[in-house]
């Protein structure tokens, strides 16, 4: 690990640390200690400076660990999930499994999470804020067949999976908005992002990204252009590597039910957190005039519905974007 990962590791815990004990826990000077100080920010974090007491992280912070991140997976999960990475800085956490895809077995299943990415994305090459060690970026690698996907809907099976993760860490008012966004109270708290490439025959590599907002430092959400929540103002406290673990799980066994049953398994738990269903929306192409109209729920392949003027039209996930009118 690099003096700088190390440094912010001895601030995790957010108590004031002199520089002088920061130099000598690294082998710096003091000096040195405050250059890397002054590149934190880039990084997302909020350092206090007070003289006589030294550093302290504003944001506390629990280091990723992949051992404590395996911890609440059942055996049958853990047995099947061929590498499990820890990364301090990374691009994307989808785009490193997807560089290094050579490294994927046929079966089985590659899992990174990192403490910060660089070029965090969301969905129709939107940025996804990534401050160091504040929130949650997982991504989750696989090798699915034609026939598990012929179904279609496969990232609203993943954002149910997502939703039970975050019930069993007895987070409420929680809600799902197409096509897989997770909310809380009105607020995007959860995106997922997913990423397929293969030939036309199959059978298919699939990269599911998470990005989950814990406590978002106030420097960062500056950046944010939407409604944002994170799992601080839910009244829970949550620890980032159990529940890094339980989505893990949750992903696992929810990809194994889609690939049985298809979409079909999931759409009551979606109609009954669906957030859209029956409110006026605008559905919103590239280029193209906006479209109005009323959520009507989803089909079974995943397709939003929209009516207007007494007609019913489908919409696929890939065309538009839709927001509460």
């Amino acid at each position: 690990m690099s003096t700088r990962y190390r440094l912010i590791e001895l601030l995790a815990d957010g108590q004031f640390r002199s520089g002088e004990w920061l130099g000598r826990q690294l082998g710096i000077s003091r000096a040195a200690v405050w250059k890397h100080m002054r590149v934190f920010s880039d990084f997302g974090l909020d350092i206090h400076a007070v003289p006589g007491q030294g550093y302290r992280l504003f944001t506390p912070f629990q280091p990723l660990s992949a051992d404590l991140i395996r911890s609440p997976l059942s055996a049958s999960v853990s047995s099947r999930l061929d590498s499990l990475e820890v990364l301090r800085e990374i691009d994307s956490t989808s785009e490193y499994l997807k560089r290094t895809r050579s490294q994927h077995k046929a079966s089985g299943f590659r899992a990174c999470v990192a403490e910060r990415q660089s070029s965090g994305r969301g969905r129709r090459g939107r940025r996804w804020v990534s401050p160091y060690g504040t929130n949650l970026y997982l991504s989750l690698a696989m090798q699915l067949s034609k026939a598990s996907l012929r179904s279609g809907g496969l990232s609203l099976a993943a954002a149910v999976a997502v939703l039970r993760a975050l019930q069993d860490c007895e987070i409420a008012d929680l809600g799902v908005k197409w096509p897989n966004d997770i909310f809380y109270q009105e607020r995007k708290i959860a995106g997922i992002l997913l990423d397929l490439s293969g030939e036309s025959s199959g059978p298919f590599f699939v990269v599911l990204g998470i990005g989950i907002n814990l406590k978002m430092p106030e420097s960062a959400a500056r950046e944010i252009d939407q409604p944002w929540a994170d799992l601080s103002q839910c009244g829970v406290k949550v620890d980032r590597n159990h529940l890094a673990g339980t989505i893990l799980e949750a992903l696992v066994q929810a990809i194994d039910t889609f690939g049985e049953k298809g979409l079909e398994a999931f759409i009551d738990e979606w109609n009954e957190f669906d957030l859209l269903s029956g409110r006026a929306v605008e559905l919103h192409y590239d280029k193209q005039p906006m479209i109005t109209g009323i959520a009507r729920g989803i089909d079974a392949n995943g397709a939003i519905l929209i009516e207007k003027n007494g007609v019913t039209s489908r919409f696929n996930a890939g065309e538009v974007s839709v927001r509460v009118a």
